[in-house]
């Protein structure tokens, strides 16, 4: 194996920079497809957990062929000249699929909390150039990650991309609606778009790429009948997550972090035992936030939208009883913040909801008259959030990168 040429005390930055130099191998090589044959991001990887984000990492890339294998070789930054460390992954196919792409998937694991790896892609004898990604800390230390909803595959996503890229998130959170193409495979190529714009921009200034966590909204969902991986196969196929439509992880020593499903494939009252336990679960952390799609207070739809309404029945007495300190919402192509609420009223020891999903999509005119709400506008943006064991800051910015509002969560303990 060829060295890696860094030296120990080398930044991400510089150390990008040697690796570029480093590895010549082509793409066409390791996968047997040159670019004009095949999409251009086939090949390039992308990351998404199945485990504890800070002990795992799952990667995964598209080829037209199926590898002879698919492995990982992996090491920290600046542990060896050599990747040290061979992880064995596997190929499918989404069947029905009619260009027949393999999606080939690696999952890490046994990691180091907070630190740097690099990693390259391939067969056993061939692989890619290195990449590189940092997991996520396990104690105290800060943590940061950018999240959006409603995205499509627009040079507004994309832009917005960039801008968050550049303030250094550990993660990208999606909360649905991710490319619309409907679970369709007549649609593939909004996909293709949206791998396209995200490998073009999802790289931070340190020279990490960003994981990814995406929640299904109700343009990940065909109308036919059948299993939930049938029903949404472009969600389950492409992005190893855990296997639902909602999930939870832990990122850090202050943050437990809740994916549901708003009714795209599993009801909001089937959910409510899985959201109780994780809640509790989370109830000692200073922060708990939930992603989600349909928003419980819109700013653009009917507030006894059906949607809205499920969720304020089932999941709003545990948001109170346990505290949620945010819930990320999407859905209404808007944007906004809201007071905070408790028990359905304004109460300053309650819950912030932000979104609406307007991370790339045209956006909608918000209702400017909603007793919920602080802020309401039309801006696209991400949010990026910096959480500690004493506050939550939330930043929105648009895809020029202004800051255009602000808002500062307290731990719960000094909520009371």
């Amino acid at each position: 194996m060829r060295s890696l040429y860094h030296k120990h005390n080398m930044t991400c930055g510089i150390a990008t920079i040697a690796l570029a130099a480093s590895f010549l191998i082509a793409s066409s090589c390791f996968f047997g497809v040159s670019a004009s044959a095949a999409h251009s991001y086939y090949g390039k990887p992308y990351l998404t957990w199945q485990g504890d984000p800070g002990t795992t990492m799952t990667i995964t890339y598209h080829t037209e062929a199926q590898p002879a294998a698919v492995q990982a070789v992996y090491d920290l930054v600046g542990a060896s000249d050599e990747l040290r460390h061979r992880a064995v992954g596997k190929s499918w196919q989404i069947p029905g699929l009619p260009d027949g792409r393999y999606i080939n998937s690696v999952e890490l694991t046994g990691l180091t909390p907070g630190q740097h790896y690099y990693f390259r892609i391939g067969d056993g004898n061939d692989f890619s150039d290195a990449y590189m990604f940092r997991t996520i800390p396990s104690a105290d230390e800060p943590i940061r990650f950018a999240i959006g909803g409603d995205t499509l595959a627009t040079f507004i996503f994309e832009a917005l991309v960039e801008q968050a890229a550049a303030e250094n998130p550990l993660f990208l959170v999606v909360g649905g609606d991710l490319s619309y193409a409907d679970g369709d495979f007549e649609k593939i190529d909004r996909w293709d778009s949206w791998f396209e714009r995200w490998h073009n921009s999802a790289t931070t200034r340190d020279g990490c790429l960003i994981p990814l966590v995406m929640a299904i909204g109700n343009h990940e969902t065909n109308r036919l009948e059948g299993s939930h991986e049938e029903r949404a196969p472009f969600f389950f196929g492409f992005f190893p997550q855990s296997g639902k439509t909602y999930w939870a992880h832990q990122f850090g020593g202050n943050l437990g972090f809740i994916v549901l499903d708003t009714n795209h494939l599993v009801p909001h009252d089937e959910q409510v035992g899985f959201l109780q336990e994780k809640l509790k679960a989370y109830e000692a952390l200073p922060f708990r936030a939930a992603v989600y799609h349909v928003p419980l207070y819109p700013s653009h739809r009917s507030f006894d939208g059906g949607g809205s309404v499920a969720g304020r029945e089932h999941w709003l007495p545990l948001f109170d009883a346990y505290k949620l300190s945010v819930g990320f919402e999407n859905h209404d192509h808007t944007f906004k913040r809201t007071k905070l609420l408790k028990n359905n009223e304004i109460h300053a020891a309650g819950t912030l909801y932000v979104g609406d999903g307007n991370a790339g999509v045209m956006p909608r005119v918000p209702n400017e008259d909603l007793w919920y709400m602080e802020k309401v506008s039309r801006d696209s943006h991400f949010w990026i959030v910096d959480v500690s064991a004493t506050e939550m800051r939330l930043r929105a910015i648009n895809r020029d990168g202004d800051i255009f509002d602000e808002a500062v969560l307290h731990a719960a303990n000094e909520n009371n």
